[in-house]
């Protein structure tokens, strides 16, 4: 069973459970004292109205002592608090650290940088604040309340009952004031992953920033994410700032309440003058204490989100290291028995890759960028696993060697070179911290890199700076492959180590390998052809697989897949090519604005405050089925089969394209489809509005207008369905009528019934309105024809079911909203970074649907049939801007050449439409 955050907290505490005994002791001295203060202000009250000369020592000396113990108890508790909170904290870094260091490749392929950093630091300290401030609150004010409620049971237990009365109002504003917190203390954590990310990028790109002028973008986008982690900050302070008065306001009335009573003679001629004010002054101390601790619940959530975020982290499997042979004498010899390798699910990037090299030869890997040269490589030390085939050293499998002793028999030099912000010697000795200085020299001097050591103000103890910032970018891998050197491991791989290099110093290079390669096994990723020409073996790579293999001139004499490389100098290789690792989404938003209202989003996100409003769904189930029983009694229908499409929820499903594909589906058929749709938003409140071609959205409402402009069918708008039916059959050619979004309008009669769900976000929390998103009770969906779910089927029960089918969106077009030009889907030539626009009832589809295509998007939420104006496009004229045909049939007044919307057409079940037109033939 998997602990919780807040036990494994405690597993940290525990090994200091000492230090944490003597803290609460302290304060446990600390709330006496406090206690104590009070009861002396009743003596002190009591000897003024009857005098007692023995009490004229004692009382100063006991106010002496509880004052001395006061203090006595405040320093022992901090102080031994501090020991176990930054122990703790420590413990917890080491932890995470170590955690991290051997987590596999793939992990920090799917998470950026600065996230990862940001848990070490940032989240670590929310732990070290709930560790120490939070809990040192909560065990010395606890106390404190504690002996002043024990205190007041004492003096009176009749009116310290009264006080209880508050107990239940302050423990529910603790709790949904507590869930709130923890919510945006994640949020807190991800928006200040997000400023790590982004500000650690601009910083390590300062050069590249600057030579491409992006310093005002870089700024507005540390902005952006930077205003997150404000406003969620805000969030929770407000919270925090809301808690606390709420709290005191309950006690005050409590305390009004035992006012009240105690003024009463009855009770006042039974408490002496002391105990009397003494009762009073102890509850007047009770408030500050409980105002304390409430602030404490902020502190606490900011940990345990923390700690969630982290201890999720730590949970992650470290890289697989089931091998149990060790290789001592290696010869080097290496061979790949029909590799697979794929990142993802995706298109393979090795396929059925085969070859052996024998020891003490050079193989030579090329292709073009993204051909798979890396990922090879990357398979011998295991930093990816394979799919399927054997890779083996000496007859061995990779797989049955443990990992540790498998990487110390490769050295590596990657295109990116990676340097430690330390000196050049110890950049040079990390691959063998033992090693002499006589050893350090040789290994730069075969990496032609001694005599650029040398010539340099401090020699071999120059610091490099972060990643070597401070050396140019020949001296960079010179010193790296140096320190490959230096390991002198049986087998060497060089990722296009010598990219970096001039031609002279590349020939160097390549002289010094030649001499290290007897007995070694080397590996080369070749960009220059120096590199190429004297290997023993060459392996040409084209999407994953081997097309050629052999020694250069062999290969030359072929004329086919080298040749064509050689003769063209690799030039495609500084061209970009897609790459196939999977592709990272953005875990920030670069625009964000709200996603929907506060009701929505606790209906789809099961708030518990929202079921305040329960007994008005309760009202609204009464009424709803007395208003469907009248109008089923009254309902009116066409002589023609009518078919009606809605909704069980608020909130947008897929209506509009279902009635799109059904009407043209219809006219196929040889049939005269009629639409009445109720026009959301549009001027046609109490007379039905047939639309024309200069009809205005803002008279008829956008969804219609994209149904007439799609089906060019006769489309009749109007709240009443029954009324603009009758003037659709008056003024056009019908023979088939489609109720758009008229599920809940029973006056008019259907033939047929069709559902639509939306299987992402289902029904919510499954309430009728006003607290859930529900029309009607979920049992309809027994009652109708047929049931459409979009994106995914919301259960699998549903999937199961004869009448349940689904509908996803197939992409086809972009279509320009000033030319009106239409380009296919995969013609998309500009820039792939768009401006999302989004006025629909679920934004979140759109983007996705985006984001599939390879776009990264900025999202601009609107909410649902939003009326466009130019201020909602304010400033972005520099990124393409996208949109959805319902958002641009409003924004036909935009002149901006780059505006595009995206033409969708739904894929339904060939199943659907035989069952469907059964019904209606």
């Amino acid at each position: 069973m998997k602990m919780s955050p807040y036990s494994r907290i405690l597993a940290y505490v525990l090994p200091n459970l000492g230090f944490f005994l003597l803290s609460s002791l302290g304060y446990f001295l600390f709330a006496i004292s406090q206690v104590g203060i009070a009861d002396w202000f009743r003596q002190i009250v009591d000897y003024i109205s009857q005098p007692d000369t023995s009490l004229n020592l004692y009382l100063p000396i006991l106010l002496f002592v509880l004052a001395f113990g006061r203090g006595i108890g405040y320093f022992v508790g901090n102080f031994f608090m501090a020991l176990v909170s930054t122990r703790l904290v420590f413990d917890l870094r080491k932890d995470l650290f170590k955690s991290l260091i051997y987590l596999p490749s793939s992990f920090y392929d799917s998470n950026n940088s600065g996230h990862l950093l940001s848990r070490i630091t940032f989240n670590v300290a929310q732990i070290n604040e709930a560790g120490t401030a939070a809990i040192t609150i909560l065990i010395r004010e606890g106390l404190i309340v504690l002996g002043l409620l024990g205190y007041l049971i004492y003096l009176n237990w009749q009116l310290t009952a009264l006080l209880f009365l508050a107990s239940p109002f302050i423990l529910l504003v603790v709790s949904i004031a507590g869930k709130r917190m923890k919510r945006v203390s994640t949020r807190i954590q991800n928006s200040m992953g997000d400023v790590t990310q982004v500000s650690s990028e601009s910083i390590n790109a300062n050069k590249e920033v600057k030579i491409f002028g992006q310093q005002k973008s870089e700024i507005d986008k540390f902005n952006s994410v930077n205003s997150n982690n404000r406003i969620q900050n805000l969030k929770l302070e407000t919270t925090n700032s809301l808690q606390s008065p709420i709290i005191q306001i309950f006690l005050a009335i409590a305390l009004a309440i035992i006012t009240w009573v105690a003024l009463d003679s009855s009770f006042f001629e039974r408490m002496s003058p002391g105990t009397f004010i003494a009762f009073f002054g102890a509850a007047a101390m009770l408030p500050r204490p409980i105002r304390q601790l409430s602030m404490t619940n902020s502190m606490i959530q900011k940990g345990l989100a923390a700690a969630e975020v982290i201890f999720n982290q730590m949970d992650v499997k470290p890289e697989i290291d089931d091998g149990t042979k060790e290789l001592s004498e290696v010869r080097g010899d290496i061979s790949f028995e029909n590799v697979n390798f794929s990142y993802s699910d995706n298109e393979k990037i090795l396929d059925d890759v085969s070859f052996t090299i024998s020891k003490g030869n050079t193989l030579a890997i090329v292709g073009q960028s993204g051909s798979g040269k890396s990922t090879m490589v990357n398979l011998i030390p295991r930093f990816y696993e394979i799919l399927e085939g054997r890779i083996e050293i000496d007859g061995c499998n990779v797989k049955e060697i443990k990992l540790d002793n498998l990487r110390s028999l490769i050295s590596t030099v990657s295109q990116n070179t990676v340097l430690f912000n330390d000196s050049i010697k110890n950049n040079i000795s990390y691959a063998k911290p033992m090693a002499s200085d006589e050893e350090i020299f040789e290994a730069a001097r075969n990496a032609n890199a001694h005599e650029f050591i040398e010539s340099l103000p401090n020699g071999y103890e120059t610091v490099v700076g972060d990643d070597g910032t401070l050396l140019s970018g020949g001296q960079k891998q010179r010193i790296a492959i140096a320190r490959a050197l230096l390991k002198d491991a049986p087998i060497i791989i060089l990722d296009e180590a010598t990219s970096a290099l001039d031609s002279e110093s590349e020939n160097q290079i390549q002289q010094a390998i030649d001499n290290l390669k007897i007995g070694k096994t080397t590996i080369v990723i070749a960009h220059r052809l120096s590199t190429v020409e004297n290997a023993e073996k060459i392996i040409v790579l084209k999407d994953g697989k081997i097309v050629e293999s052999g020694r250069h001139n062999d290969l030359m004499s072929l004329e086919k897949a080298y040749f064509e490389l050689y003769k063209n100098q690799f030039k495609d290789e500084v061209e970009p090519a897609k790459k196939k690792l999977p592709i990272l989404k953005s875990q920030f938003a670069l625009s964000e604005q709200k996603t929907s209202n506060f009701i929505e989003e606790a209906w789809y996100e099961n708030k518990n405050w929202i079921k305040i409003l329960l007994p008005f769904s309760w009202i609204y189930r009464f009424l709803f089925k007395l208003f469907r029983k009248r109008d089923l009694a009254s309902a009116w229908k066409p002589d023609f089969k009518t078919i009606v499409i809605g909704n069980l929820t608020v909130g947008g499903t897929g209506k509009t394209p279902l009635v799109i594909w059904l009407a043209n589906e219809l006219k196929k058929e040889g049939l005269y489809p009629g639409i009445v749709s109720r026009g959301y938003k549009s001027t046609a409140k109490n007379n039905p509005v047939l639309i024309t071609q200069s009809s205005n959205p803002s008279d008829v409402g956008d969804e219609p207008l994209i149904i007439f402009n799609n089906t060019n069918c006769p489309v009749v708008v109007g709240a009443n369905r029954v009324r603009a039916a009758k003037h659709l059959i008056q003024n056009r050619q019908c023979n088939i009528l489609i109720s758009d979004d008229g599920l809940q309008h029973f006056k008019l009669g259907r033939d047929i019934e069709i559902a639509m769900i939306d299987g992402m976000r289902k029904f919510g929390n499954n309430l009728l309105l006003p607290a859930g998103p529900l029309r009607e009770p979920i049992k309809k969906l027994d009652q109708v024809d047929f049931v459409i779910n979009t994106n995914t089927f919301y259960s699998k029960e549903s999937e199961s079911k004869d009448n349940n089918f689904l509908m996803t969106y197939k992409p086809i077009s972009w279509v320009n909203l000033v030319t009106q030009e239409s380009i296919d889907i995969n013609d998309w030539s500009r820039d792939r970074i768009v401006y999302g626009i989004a006025g629909i009832g679920n934004p979140n589809s759109f983007f996705s649907l985006l984001r599939s295509l390879d776009f990264q998007v900025i999202e601009k939420v609107f909410p649902d049939h939003h009326e466009f104006i130019d201020t909602d496009f304010f400033e972005m004229n520099d990124l393409p801007i996208v949109m959805t045909e319902k958002d641009a049939i409003k924004c036909k007044f935009l002149k901006n050449p780059n505006c595009w919307y995206l033409k969708i057409e739904p894929v339904i079940s060939e199943d659907f439409k035989t069952d469907l037109f059964k019904k209606i033939i």
